[in-house]
């Protein structure tokens, strides 16, 4: 598959795949992997990849007639242009536009584009999405991040205290409770209202996360069971791996003709 690789002055490396704009890898100046790729992923066209950062436009999961995701994470996406900024950042640009096949089964003209910056152990990425058409358009959309953690019920997750969710696992909506989120068994909540960054620590490991123009944020594990019914999940790798999402899920982005929208998440290790 086509992929593209960045470099930063510093050391701080990335690569990212044209199907879906997918960033696969990163590794930071100090030699970090916080990102969780599976060694059984289908590296191959149409396939969505088990791992990295999925981009998902224009809908979330299956709450639509789209299929699941939305298709730009199977899409072949352009490459624009890599650069460095004068503050050292290493970026590339990526964007997608309508087709006739993204037409046949969403009827908007349309262009996405996503930015990737990187240097030392630090990641952001901007998700922008603008209106091309005359009429109005509503859209759903994650940055799906897979994170590598050491163990995963050693992990704790805090940023989400006094926030409300919904477990899609259980079916209710509840506010949490706990400072400290930790992962027992499968877990799938959509966090509303997302203002603080949400930290992730296992043992010495800590990977902090903070998102805008992005009102929500899903904390997603399969648990062992469901795991093992993934053909693309190597084995226990439900134990090395948490996403932290960013998302626009609960309220529908809705964009007037020639408008805009950008979303933001920002990985610090």
């Amino acid at each position: 598959m086509e992929k593209y690789t960045l470099r930063s002055k510093d050391g701080a490396y990335a690569e990212i795949l044209t199907q879906g704009a997918h960033l696969c890898h990163w590794r930071t100046a100090q030699g970090k992997t916080p990102i969780f790729l599976s060694s059984r992923s289908e590296m191959r066209e149409a396939a969505a990849v088990r791992g990295g950062v999925p981009v998902i436009f224009p809908q979330f999961s299956d709450h639509g007639p789209l299929p699941k995701h939305g298709f730009a994470r199977t899409a072949l996406w352009r490459f624009c242009e890599m650069r460095e900024t004068p503050e050292g950042l290493a970026q590339a640009r990526f964007e997608l536009r309508e087709s006739l096949a993204t037409l046949r089964i969403w009827p908007h003209v349309f262009r996405a584009e996503i930015l990737f910056s990187i240097v030392g152990e630090y990641l952001q990425m901007d998700l922008t999405v603008d209106n091309a058409g005359d009429g109005a358009l509503q859209f759903c959309c994650a940055l799906h991040t897979y994170l590598q953690v050491e163990e995963i019920a050693q992990t704790t997750i805090e940023g989400l205290a006094g926030l409300s969710y919904r477990d899609t696992v259980l079916g209710f909506t509840a506010v949490q409770a706990v400072e400290a989120l930790k992962i027992e068994t499968e877990i799938d909540r959509i966090y509303a209202a997302i203002t603080d960054p949400i930290l992730v620590q296992c043992g010495g490991q800590k990977l902090q996360v903070s998102q805008s123009g992005f009102s929500d944020a899903v904390i997603w594990n399969p648990g062992t069971e469901k795991a093992a019914q993934m053909a693309d999940m190597e084995a226990q790798g439900e134990q090395r791996m948490l996403c932290v999402e960013a998302a626009a899920i609960n309220q529908a982005i809705v964009l007037a003709p020639g408008a805009t929208w950008t979303g933001t998440q920002k990985l610090f290790a």
